[in-house]
């Protein structure tokens, strides 16, 4: 049988990016023991039933994870980010939730996030591109936001765990559109980068999947078979993504791993640590790391 190639794959086919998001998920379950696994969707919606903002996320190990927060523009100033946080932090109250983190950007919401208690443990300059920032805040102890009551006659805020795919991406639309009028620039644009370890009978043993915007490359997920692994094919899946971000333009990297994972393959390349969330998840580390490209 030949060494299986690297291949790289703009929109791959759905069942090559779930390989790599379950096994390495499985992986992560293997070495922490740690099986539940809530999405979190909370939505508002109005008097049509149209979806007017979202806040998507997990709960894994303690913790809620933030990933999206969205309030269209014709609802803002009027406290349902602060709702959607509010519902949010119940929920994860309620699973036992200790902690929680999220991304923000110097454009977005980080005034509203320390009025609500969360903290920057670390910071990207000039993330997407030069004069913009982008910060990591964390918040220790949940510990229930006032959302200043309920507004039944403007517009509601459901919980719908299982949306749908077009769901999902109106509230993804909505972000991207809102840091597109921040930035300003159309060459500062996202673009997927998948790089994927197949086979001659076009198995996925292996893969690291990210994305490129503005000066950045940013690296989700890396995994390698572990029949393969020792060989080297890590280290060629980050070569081959990391050079396919410097031909679009990108001067930096960064990524984050858990002590469990693969810091010092990621320190071996030249990343270094720029933030920490320590018992995340329980009894073990988050490492945030970056690089110059």
């Amino acid at each position: 049988m030949s060494a299986p190639g690297i291949v790289a794959e703009q929109n791959p086919p759905k069942a090559w990016i779930e390989a790599i998001v379950r096994r390495l998920r499985n992986y992560n379950t293997a070495a922490t023991g740690i099986v539940e696994f809530y999405p979190v969707v909370f939505l508002v919606k109005d008097t049509s039933n149209s979806v007017s903002g979202g806040l998507i996320g997990n709960i894994v190990g303690g913790w809620l994870h933030i990933r999206s927060l969205w309030v269209d523009k014709m609802w803002r100033g009027r406290g349902y980010a602060t709702q959607l946080m509010a519902a949010a932090e119940r929920y994860a109250i309620a699973k036992g939730c200790v902690a929680s983190f999220l991304q923000t950007a110097s454009y977005e919401s980080r005034p509203l996030y320390e009025k609500l208690g969360y903290r920057v443990f670390a910071e990207l300059g000039d993330h997407p591109s030069k004069g913009h920032n982008r910060y990591f805040p964390a918040k220790q102890t949940l510990s229930g936001i006032d959302d200043g009551g309920a507004r039944r006659d403007r517009a509601n805020i459901v919980m719908q765990p299982y949306a749908s795919g077009d769901v999902m991406e109106t509230v993804s639309r909505g972000i991207q559109t809102h840091a597109s009028a921040a930035i300003g620039l159309p060459e500062q644009m996202w673009f997927a980068a998948n790089f994927f370890l197949r086979d001659e009978d076009g198995e996925i043993l292996g893969g690291a999947l990210g994305n490129t915007w503005g000066l950045w490359l940013y690296v989700s997920d890396v995994w390698v078979d572990p029949a393969l692994r020792g060989k080297g094919y890590a280290t060629k899946l980050m070569t081959a993504i990391e050079q396919m971000a410097i031909q679009r333009g990108c001067l930096n990297s960064y990524l984050d791993t858990f002590s469990f994972q693969a810091r010092p393959l990621y320190e071996k390349l030249g990343y270094k640590v720029f933030g920490t969330l320590e018992n995340h998840p329980k009894g073990h580390s988050h490492y945030f790391l970056k690089k110059t490209l």
